[in-house]
């Protein structure tokens, strides 16, 4: 039955949903001189979304809903906050490159219709649910990496995104109806009193197939070959958004459906969790060393953070279990404000590392931020990388397993990899002279801002590590 109490579980969808469709209707029916109207409601739809998100949170809002198959609690609403979060500096980021092209309104209802379905996403306790939600987050996100209709690499990073989408949503439906066949459920707490014992070939197969569906939405490797495509031909904007939001999302659910539905399976999945990110960070950070498109450089950089992250799910057992947890959303909202100001630099720069040169003498302040993002992407103190890692680490020497201790010395490893590529940037900006011909800066106001207050905000991030921490506690999941 939809109660009041489901109604305010789903609220935040809602609110998102509704604002999604104002934004499409007014582009339709206004005059073409709505472009900032139509930005504003888009933009006060994410606000919107992200305080009804924080209000649940504040009040303690948590409950079961939709006969057990949708949960509302302090684990989820926090995903939805960096969803809301996201979507917000995504808009505001795009109002400018939206505007120009004249597509505002289907631009930015995409972005919130991803919004909605990562938020769905996070709640999710039935596995078919699951599989709607995420496709409901993954089908605009490839019209998304697609719009830029003025780039043959928008259209051919769309198409590769497309059908390795498809591919990846097959093998992660097949899991699940596997995993169902297995538990005779797809509801987690039932699936979570089969996967006890040793697993039948069905079910161990099922968990296979499940991991290796999340692995292609997460861009770990071996399934990120169709991430620098789609990051290099997506809006700058979209690029930004869909490294986050979905991601995040994506990462949530993972740790619901491991930890809720299938607790006493860890030893095998833990294992898988460990090769998959230690082979992840390397194939991130290897071929980022090649790259000499900044954009590329980015999307190689989030193959390795997805690995990072990953490492801290191979410690989700025994007393490695809570600090796990904690680095994960440690970890996300960290990369969240990096990587977007990393993204919404290329914006105002632009993409081929020549850019970057002389930039320290031109835009000393993007210079600046934009050596904030990297060396937070690399992990240098106290910048909000830095906390992501240590907590990663944490977590792994903890569980004090071979295979943490591994994925622990591969983290440090890759680190120090990373160096060269995220400092090559650095030595650009405030060591090279510019370039005769390179893209000139360009740009200031909403983006610069976005900019300015992802990069304090990567600086202070250390002050909010203990308030995260504690909510990861009350997450319920530990």
């Amino acid at each position: 039955m939809f109660t009041a109490q489901t109604f305010l579980g789903l609220l935040p969808e809602i609110v998102a949903f509704v604002f999604s469709m104002i934004v499409l209707m007014v582009g339709v029916f206004a005059s073409s001189g709505s472009k900032g109207l139509v930005a504003g409601l888009a933009a006060l739809g994410a606000v919107a979304t992200f305080v009804v998100a924080a209000v649940l949170l504040a009040a303690g809002f948590d409950g079961s809903f939709l006969g057990n198959a949708y949960v509302v609690d302090a684990f989820a609403l926090y995903f939805k906050l960096i969803v809301a979060f996201s979507a917000l500096f995504a808009i505001l980021a795009a109002v400018r490159w939206s505007g120009r092209t004249g597509d505002s309104p289907e631009y930015l209802t995409l972005i919130l219709s991803v919004a909605v379905g990562a938020m769905l996403l996070v709640s999710m306790r039935d596995l078919f649910g699951l599989f709607v939600a995420i496709e409901l987050a993954t089908i605009p996100s490839y019209a998304l990496v697609a719009f830029d209709r003025t780039r043959r690499e928008s259209a051919e990073g769309g198409m590769k995104y497309l059908l390795t989408g498809v591919m990846a949503s097959s093998i992660l439906l097949y899991g699940i109806v596997l995993i169902y066949g297995a538990s005779g459920s797809a509801n987690l707490s039932d699936v979570a009193q089969t996967f006890t014992g040793s697993l039948s070939p069905v079910a161990l197969l099922g968990i296979v197939l499940l991991v290796s569906g999340f692995a292609f939405k997460l861009s770990a490797a071996p399934f990120h070959f169709w991430t620098p495509d789609a990051y290099q031909g997506a809006p700058t904007s979209a690029a930004a958004f869909l490294s986050v939001a979905p991601k995040a999302a994506t990462f949530a659910i993972l740790l619901r459906v491991l930890l809720e539905g299938m607790p006493d399976a860890a030893p095998t999945w833990t294992a898988v969790m460990a090769f998959l990110a230690v082979l992840t960070m390397f194939v991130g950070n290897l071929f980022a060393l090649r790259q000499r498109n900044v954009r590329r450089m980015l999307a190689y950089s989030s193959v390795a953070h997805s690995g990072y992250i990953l490492g801290a799910f191979a410690a989700l057992r025994g007393a490695g279990v809570d600090t796990a947890v904690q680095a994960v959303l440690i970890y996300m909202a960290a990369y969240a404000v990096m990587n977007l100001g990393a993204f919404f630099v290329i914006d105002l720069v632009g993409e081929d590392s020549k850019s970057f040169n002389g930039l320290f003498k031109s835009r000393p302040g993007v210079a600046v931020c934009m050596g904030l993002f990297m060396a937070a992407l690399v992990g240098i103190p106290p910048l909000s990388g830095f906390w992501g890692k240590a907590w990663v680490i944490f977590a792994g020497v903890e569980a004090a397993s071979a295979a943490t201790y591994i994925v622990v010395g591969a983290l440090v490893i890759n680190s120090v990899l990373s160096v060269p590529y995220y400092f090559g940037i650095i030595r650009n900006m405030f060591f090279e002279d510019p370039v005769t011909g390179a893209e000139k800066p360009k740009g200031t106001g909403i983006v610069l801002f976005c900019v300015y207050v992802l990069a304090i905000a990567t600086t202070l991030f250390g002050l909010f590590v203990g308030p995260l921490s504690a909510l990861a506690e009350r997450s319920g999941l530990l």
